[in-house]
């Protein structure tokens, strides 16, 4: 089964193996979901591939088996993930002049055309330079992690493994 949405609050991870236990927002519902989870953080869009099962003690989980790490599909994700950390000298107020200056345009900005990203307040050209740096090391990341699940290194092996090589 595959659900897709956005992790809104983790509630426990463990920082050696990525063990995670979240809130996780999809369309229809917000549901507790356990698995791991390397390189997730608040407000990240996941694509989820598991089952539901029932914890006698917690009730209703989603098992997470395997998941893809996607761009955020709206404005407030988007938003949200700038705001969560990832990339330094990001917080909520910074996040939210980026979206408002660039909208839909905002991921290719800082992909494709990270100076621009100085027409923002706040933002100098070497700060714009860094934080677009910071952008494309997250996604490449998150491109590792879903090439290493093709053969059979799952998420929890993925992170000893990119911190082996980086």
């Amino acid at each position: 089964m595959e659900i897709i949405g956005e992790i809104q609050d983790i509630i426990y991870k463990n920082e050696i193996n990525s063990y995670t236990i979240a809130e996780f927002e999809t369309e229809n519902e917000t549901t507790t979901v356990v698995g791991y989870l390397p390189f997730v953080n608040s407000g990240d869009t996941l694509k989820l591939f598991g089952k539901f099962v029932e914890h006698k003690e917690y009730g209703r989980q989603f098992k997470i088996d395997t998941f893809e790490k996607m761009m955020p599909q709206t404005l407030g994700a988007l938003e949200r993930f700038l705001a969560n950390g990832n990339i330094k000298g990001i917080g909520e107020a910074l996040a939210k002049r980026i979206v408002k200056k660039f909208g839909e345009e905002t991921i290719h900005v800082f992909k494709y055309e990270p100076k621009r990203l100085a027409e923002v307040r706040g933002i100098s050209e070497n700060k714009a330079i860094e934080m677009s740096e910071d952008f494309i090391q997250n996604w490449e990341v998150w491109q590792i992690v879903g090439f290493l699940e093709r053969f059979g290194i799952g998420a929890e092996h993925a992170k000893k493994v990119f911190d082996l090589f980086r």
